[in-house]
């Protein structure tokens, strides 16, 4: 069999782009989408934590928490900030999140629709789920989700436009002269 380069460059091509699409096909989408050097986390536990957030701030006319991608700055924020103690107890507190909604839904978080996830977030807000991990849990997502939804750029852009102080200089604006 005779041999030539162009056969073997077009075999070795074919190969190295078999060997960079491959593991594309085995592609895990239970892996978070977030790396975090403190703590781990599920795909599903970060898909829970989006729904909650898309819930603490849903979207209608204006996008809401979800496509900002608010959980993954609460999540960045818990591998940064939090002391260990702190993140175990919010881990805690999100293993509690499936049991509060079949306590007060039936179903799990993920599964329950709006007005389930409304029902538990009064339920959480007035603190009738006797949970100090679910307290705890619930309260720093809110805060977290609050704080990067207002640091987003869609927010500082399009509502409340942010402008670096000291602001704007107009040089070209007549001045009246004042009568002393």
């Amino acid at each position: 069999m005779l041999v030539n380069r162009r056969s073997v460059l077009k075999r070795l091509a074919l190969v190295s782009a078999g060997a960079v699409l491959l593991p594309a096909c085995f592609h895990n989408p239970a892996k978070p989408a977030i790396l975090t050097r403190n703590f781990q986390l599920s795909g599903d536990q970060e898909e829970q934590l989006e729904t909650l957030s898309s819930a603490i701030i849903p979207s209608g006319t204006t996008p809401g928490a979800k496509e900002v991608s608010a959980h993954r700055f609460v999540l960045r924020m818990l591998d940064d900030c939090f002391s260990k103690d702190d993140r175990d107890k919010y881990l805690r507190g999100l293993g509690q999140l499936d049991k509060a909604s079949q306590q007060t839904a039936g179903v799990s978080f993920l599964e329950a629709d709006p007005a389930q996830r409304a029902t538990l977030l009064t339920a959480l807000e007035t603190k009738k789920l006797p949970d100090q991990d679910l307290d705890f849990f619930y309260a720093t997502t809110k805060r977290l989700t609050i704080q990067a939804y207002m640091s987003s750029q869609y927010y500082l852009t399009k509502i409340q436009v942010y402008e670096l102080v000291p602001g704007r200089w107009h040089g070209c604006v007549p001045v009246k002269p004042t009568i002393a």
